[in-house]
């Protein structure tokens, strides 16, 4: 077996002590790099091959070297280089693209609100913050709603604060931060938080919050609701990086959260005119037969047969041709609209008048026709209505 080749003494020297030296700059900048929970292991990491780099160090140093000694520390050398790659992925200006996986894992939700229960737990894990908390926004007040934190939830701090932002109300009135954010729809850094005048003092004592960032969430043009994040537990010194990454974040969350909503409306809304058809189907196939009247001499009387379900009063009401000419021109412009099958907002919107308008003209439609819903009066403009086209 050939014997390891001696390295010259001069050359490894040299090469240990830049080894060294690195290996001290290394283990410096460790220290001071946050330990969030994204990183964390990563830094974890770097220490055990710090010290293992360290280990053999004092191995080497002082006694003749060969290739192998010198082959174990540059493989020791690339193992920190590597960690520390990995571990500079982590911070926030890598964060667009977890930012965007997050965002793509809330759009899978089913409904609104587990986005928005979802958010603050997928903002801390793309962003590299620690704690994040999602509040609501109703005309003039602030309401905290939802605080995650991303290690140490169980924590007795962590409840009280929970507890105590379940019934806060906060009037949102300048010069406060969060006030100029839901009037300028814009993120804001908070780099002083304990003496910052605008900020709301209670909020900040109670969170021992040293510096936050916050970005509105919109939907429709309007600020429905607040994202507020931090590093608590890291104490990373937070940047416009970071307040940039909430503001892309935020407006994701607004996209899918209006995108949701307007699914959600649109389900009921087809829903809603499912049944009205049903109903309508229901009164067309019904077996009613329709009171006849014959010309005079012959017979002056009108022969009604009682209906399955109704009255004869109901049937003659339902069925007489003169109930629709009792509408005025604007009623039967109404029933008209509404036999399209469009809401009493749309028939507004059509006909440039108010809703509450709307309503009262389909009040005194059913009550001229008789009839006791909308779908029993549409019923009677149809047959009408085919009645005029056959004849």
């Amino acid at each position: 077996m050939t014997a390891p080749v001696a390295a010259p003494q001069h050359t490894f020297a040299a090469l240990v002590s830049r080894i060294v030296e690195l290996n001290a700059r290394v283990s410096e900048l460790a220290e001071h790099a946050g330990g969030d929970g994204a990183n964390r292991p990563y830094l974890q990491l770097l220490g055990v091959t710090l010290e293992r780099t360290k280990r053999r160090l004092a191995c080497v140093r002082g006694r003749p070297a060969d290739t192998t000694d010198l082959a174990e520390l540059l493989t020791d050398v690339s193992a920190v280089q590597s960690t520390l790659r990995k571990h500079t992925l982590t911070q926030p200006s890598f964060a667009p693209g977890r930012i965007f996986d997050a965002l793509a894992r809330l759009s899978r939700k089913t409904t609104a609100a587990e986005v928005f229960e979802a958010a603050a737990a997928e903002l801390c894990a793309a962003a590299g913050f620690d704690r994040a908390m999602v509040s609501t926004v109703r005309g003039s007040i602030w309401a905290p709603w939802l605080l995650f934190l991303s290690d140490g939830n169980d924590s007795g701090f962590n409840r009280e604060l929970t507890d105590y932002i379940a019934d806060l109300q906060i009037a949102l009135a300048s010069p406060m931060v969060e006030a100029e954010i839901v009037r300028r729809r814009l993120p804001a850094l908070v780099s002083d938080a304990q003496n910052e005048p605008r900020t709301f003092r209670p909020l900040m004592e109670a969170s021992n919050t040293r510096e936050y960032v916050v970005a509105p969430l919109i939907v429709g043009g309007s600020v429905f609701g607040l994202l507020h994040a931090d590093t608590y537990l890291s104490r990373r010194p937070l940047t416009t990086a970071d307040r940039d990454s909430l503001r892309t974040f935020a407006e994701g969350v607004g996209v899918i959260y209006e995108r949701m909503v307007l699914e959600s409306r649109l389900t009921r809304q087809r829903e809603q005119l499912s049944e009205a058809f049903r109903s309508v189907g229901q009164v067309l196939e019904a077996p009613v037969r329709i009171a006849v009247r014959f010309p005079d001499p012959m017979v002056r009387t009108a022969v009604a047969v009682e209906a399955d379900g109704f009255s004869p009063a109901e049937v003659t009401a339902r069925t007489e041709p003169g109930g629709l000419a009792r509408l005025t021109a604007r009623e039967r412009e109404v029933l008209k609209l509404l036999a399209s099958g469009v809401t009493n907002a749309q028939v507004a919107d059509r006909l440039t008048v108010a809703e509450c308008t709307v309503k009262s003209h389909v009040k005194h439609i059913l009550h001229k026709l008789g009839a006791p819903n909308r779908a029993s009066a549409i019923a009677q403009y149809i047959r009408a209505t085919n009645s005029e086209r056959r004849v």
